[in-house]
């Protein structure tokens, strides 16, 4: 064979195995579904209403420190509160995040990647890992506050030190 045609093969050959490698099969949009469910991922996002009702609440909460609780007052936050689970009851539904869950992970993983979780999620260790995992990334969460109070702290210190010397510098320019 010519060096011109052991070229062409050889281009050849490469192409086609790179569209063996690229053709890895994207999951099934009921496999991904399957892997949702088993990874509880609806009720996660029903757990995370919980925590956005909260921060939402946060500025009410902070409106009443101080304050008598009167029973208008009450009424009002009760409304308030109403109104935000409202919300996130309408905004917060499997039925709207579900497609872009599956979309997502169609485009990331490969149905082998997607079957062998499946598979692992099946076994009773897998099991244990989704109901177990709200509550570990609960305590890692809290773990990580304690940890990292010092650290910030220390950040809070040098931004409002940083502030002061800011402020005398605006000072002597006037």
């Amino acid at each position: 064979m010519k060096t011109n045609q052991l070229r062409k093969l050889a281009i050849i050959l490469c192409a086609a195995a790179a569209s063996l490698v690229a053709a890895d099969p994207k999951p099934s949009e009921a496999s991904v579904k399957e892997l949702l469910v088993l990874s509880d991922s609806p009720k996660m996002l029903d757990m995370s209403k919980g925590q956005l009702a909260t921060m939402a609440g946060g500025p009410v909460q902070q409106a009443l420190q101080g304050k008598a609780l009167t029973p208008e007052i009450k009424k009002t936050v009760e409304a308030g509160g109403a109104k935000i689970m409202a919300t996130l009851n309408e905004g917060l539904k499997w039925e709207f995040f579900e497609p872009t869950f599956v979309e997502i992970y169609q485009s990331m993983m490969t149905q082998e990647e997607v079957d062998g979780i499946v598979a692992f999620y099946k076994t009773p260790a897998g099991k244990a890992m989704v109901q177990k995992l709200p509550q570990l990334m609960q305590a890692s969460g809290q773990r990580m506050q304690q940890k990292l109070g010092p650290l910030m702290q220390q950040l809070q210190q040098i931004s409002q030190e940083t502030v002061l010397q800011l402020q005398a510098e605006f000072a002597k320019q006037n």
